[in-house]
């Protein structure tokens, strides 16, 4: 009976490693095991016992957040700038002629620029979240279960010697 109850002990200790593996669905949606999504902070949390996976995600975030700023400044410029030129483009001075004002274009290269800089980050940053993702469900699939020994020692006293072993 004693053996059985060992059997089963043991066998129990295999279960309890099991975790939840993450699933990618998007660049800004990595959910759990119960398809719930988890907050950013979360993701850091879980990924802190990876220093890898980690830096990957925090690098695929800071690649999101540069390129949506970067896409919603171009977007804002371009838009400013035409409406600008429509509205105020054409006077009428106290003669009755039409004066038609001319504007620089800079403003719509610097606009497209920068729309085209934030396709060219974006493009990149959900390959390193995903990357991340897979490196911390490999992780978890192959959780690291070996015995570390601190520090070995052999001791003697007046009863007899003796090793002595710190995990």
């Amino acid at each position: 009976m004693k053996s059985l109850f060992a059997f089963f002990f043991l066998i129990t200790s295999f279960f309890s490693f099991s975790q939840e593996a993450l699933l990618f669905k998007s660049p800004s949606k990595v959910l759990n095991s119960d398809k719930e999504k988890l907050t950013p902070t979360e993701v850091r949390d879980l990924f802190a016992t990876n220093p890898e996976a980690l830096r990957l995600y925090n690098s695929g975030k800071s690649k999101q957040t540069l390129g949506n700023i970067l896409l919603y400044g171009g977007i804002a410029t371009v838009v400013t700038t035409h409406l600008i030129r429509v509205t105020d483009s054409k006077t009428i001075d106290q003669y009755g002629r039409l004066i038609i004002k001319e504007r620089s274009n800079i403003p719509y290269f610097v606009g497209l620029g920068a729309i085209l800089i934030a396709i060219a980050i974006k493009i990149g940053f959900s390959k390193k979240i995903k990357k991340a993702v897979s490196l911390i469900n490999e992780d978890l699939r192959n959780p690291k279960t070996g015995l570390n020994i601190e520090s070995t020692s052999l001791i003697s006293n007046s009863n007899g010697l003796g090793i002595s072993i710190t995990f």
